[in-house]
């Protein structure tokens, strides 16, 4: 499957439709449930899971972990070159805003501004009124990052090291990341792969309530 192939795009819709479903029926069997953790290895879907998840719960607000990027002032030339790195995230400050969103509902969270390839901050505003937080993130049930404590619903989605390798060589490419196949190719192999195998290996899937795979 290569990447002029159409069915990358449309595969990975139908996977979240079908992912949602079985996150909504979750759902209803824990109606309680306030913090949702997605997580998931680089282009397993996450981001296109939470668009889904929000067009069936409109009233929920979608607090991604990108927004906890360090802005590249802050790192030097091996960290931009590794950027998605555990490292190259303000993991304290992610963790310190979840444990008051979890104690007060309520919170300012920045996104990741992809024009600007910084974060934007106090973007997501949530308020009491919010059923429902969705946090997604490749690192969210990292052990060291110590956020498993606060989900009451953790979903890891299960992806095919290949299949997730097409879709971020695309993301690289649509984003301006990478201005070649071959660059935004060898920028997945040497970071993104890099960093998939890492949370294979530290158990993030083995500590999911719900395994999704697609």
């Amino acid at each position: 499957m290569g990447l002029a192939d159409p069915t990358i795009l449309s595969d990975a819709i139908a996977a979240a439709t079908i992912r949602a479903e079985a996150i909504l029926e979750s759902l209803r069997q824990r109606p309680d449930a306030y913090l949702i953790a997605i997580a998931g290895i680089p282009g397993s879907g996450k981001t296109t899971l939470c668009d889904v998840l929000k067009s069936r719960l409109p009233d929920a607000v979608v607090v991604p972990m990108d927004g906890y990027h360090l802005p590249r002032s802050k790192l030097d030339a091996e960290g931009m070159r590794r950027r998605g790195a555990q490292y190259t995230f303000d993991a304290a400050s992610f963790r310190s805003d979840l444990e008051r969103l979890k104690q007060t509902r309520s919170g300012l969270f920045p996104t990741f501004d992809h024009a600007e390839k910084d974060p934007k901050p106090d973007t997501i505003r949530v308020t009491p009124s919010v059923p429902l937080i969705i946090v997604e993130g490749i690192y969210v049930l990292m052990r060291d990052w110590q956020l498993e404590r606060l989900f009451d619903l953790r979903v890891f989605l299960d992806c095919d090291l290949d299949m997730a390798t097409e879709r971020l060589t695309l993301r690289h490419l649509a984003c301006g990341i990478s201005h070649s196949e071959e660059e935004a190719r060898h920028r997945v192999m040497t970071n993104d792969r890099l960093n998939s195998f890492e949370i294979l290996a530290d158990g993030c899937r083995e500590r999911a309530d719900l395994v999704l795979s697609g």
